[in-house]
């Protein structure tokens, strides 16, 4: 499921009988790649409805199921664009990419945003990093980004 800001949720349940193992990722398909990933976890296969209600609770609708080669082709493809930028997956991807399959082939899926990385900044993101990175890997006006400003507050004044 995807937000309209670059951003996909993906969520992967894998069947082990009475239970699902499940994995999410967090993917910014317009520049970032893998920004956070989650499992594996177990779950009661009768509580994979409430927990995927739980991982997807921030959209508005339901999300709708994909084949898993849509996933493996979002997830493996953004990391590979990352990579050619400078960006590794977030350090719990490496727990998670296995359950997705494997991987033998580039992504069908064109990444980043009208034709370049476009880098948003998120709350936990070091902006002025993620900037530097892309001005290295791409150049300046290779690249779009939007920041956020942080206000400045001035004690001591009257």
């Amino acid at each position: 499921e995807s937000d309209g800001s670059g951003l996909a949720s993906i969520l992967v349940a894998r069947d082990r009988g009475s239970t699902v193992s499940v994995c999410g990722y967090l993917v910014d398909v317009w520049c970032l790649g893998v920004k956070d990933a989650l499992g594996p976890k177990s779950v009661d296969r009768r509580k994979l409805p409430e927990f995927t209600g739980w991982y997807f609770r921030s959209f508005e609708q339901r999300p709708p199921a994909a084949p898993i080669e849509l996933a493996r082709h979002v997830v493996f493809g953004a990391v590979a664009y990352a990579r050619e930028l400078g960006f590794e997956p977030h350090p719990d991807f490496a727990g998670c990419a296995g359950h997705l399959g494997p991987w033998t082939a580039g992504s069908d899926i064109t990444f980043g945003r009208d034709g370049k990385p476009t880098y948003i900044q998120g709350p936990h993101d070091d902006a002025g990093r993620i900037i530097k990175t892309l001005r290295r890997s791409v150049g300046d006006g290779n690249f779009d980004y939007v920041t956020q400003i942080t206000p400045v507050t001035r004690l001591g004044t009257r």
